[in-house]
């Protein structure tokens, strides 16, 4: 089969196109933003952070990045400072993005008291410079203002059902001390019955608790024939029904997901007669 005859001027303009849309490489360096940060989770030992800065290649060559340099700043002061170097060639016109977690511990959040007060919140600073082969560095900076959670007030609201019928329940109020709302959402809870320990779930959830309003939620123990027998006799070997509650409730807030430690002790358990 013979092949078609291409003008000599076509082939030239082809070539002349393809130059076109490639374009010349022109040194220039990459543009560098924060594209995210914020507070992930909240407890009251640690506060944890992801900072997420995005590179992007502006040059219609290959990029490549020595590493980035950041550090943390609480209210202004020095917290730490590392170096991230893991990174990959760049194509022409691509976007890395770097993700850094860290998090601050609340005992350093507490030797500044006085300016968290001052402010209402906690202010944290991601700052750094991005160092691209061939060019200077290239800085970066981003700040996040985190309103310094209250615990909610926690009380055991009642009980439901019995041993007897495989089935145990405890209900808890939270009252909201916040000025913003808390979603409830996963629970790792146990009852410990005279000493002996067992596994509760969450059964029942709510909408939202608004700033200053409360909620209940259920703890069920698991449904379990041998776990409901143990607990009889344990109730009939003590001739008592001493309680608590324990575990972590985890809740999502506007500032990052927040994990409250429940801690509480009852005694409403009736020991079933011999």
């Amino acid at each position: 089969m013979k092949h078609p005859w291409i003008p000599a001027t076509a082939l030239v303009s082809s070539v002349f196109f393809a130059a076109c849309v490639s374009g010349p490489v022109v040194p220039m360096p990459p543009q560098v933003e924060v594209s995210e940060f914020g507070a992930t989770v909240i407890t009251p030992e640690l506060i944890q952070f992801v900072g997420k800065v995005a590179i992007h290649n502006q040059m219609n060559g290959p990029l490549e990045v020595q590493q980035v340099d950041y550090g943390v700043e609480l209210h202004d002061s020095p917290l730490f400072t590392e170096t991230f170097a893991d990174l990959r060639p760049m194509k022409r016109h691509a976007t890395q993005t770097v993700t850094l977690p860290f998090q601050i511990e609340m005992k350093d959040v507490g030797k500044q008291i006085e300016d968290v007060l001052a402010e209402e919140g906690v202010r944290v600073t991601l700052r750094g410079t991005v160092s691209p082969v061939g060019f200077g560095p290239i800085a970066f900076s981003a700040t996040k203002v985190i309103p310094m959670p209250k615990i909610p007030r926690i009380a055991i609201d009642g009980v439901r059902g019995n041993p007897l019928e495989g089935e145990f329940t405890v209900f808890l109020k939270l009252e909201n001390t916040n000025d913003f709302p808390l979603t409830f959402g996963s629970a790792e809870t146990w009852l410990r019955l005279n000493g002996k320990k067992y596994d509760l779930l969450k059964t029942e959830s709510f909408r939202s608790v608004p700033a200053g309003g409360s909620g209940r939620v259920a703890l069920t123990m698991r449904h379990s024939r041998g776990k409901g027998i143990s607990m009889i006799v344990n109730m009939a070997k003590n001739q008592s029904s001493e309680f608590a509650v324990g575990g972590m409730l985890s809740c999502q807030t506007p500032h990052g997901l927040f994990c409250l430690p429940v801690e509480l002790n009852s005694s409403p358990v009736a020991a079933p007669a011999r």
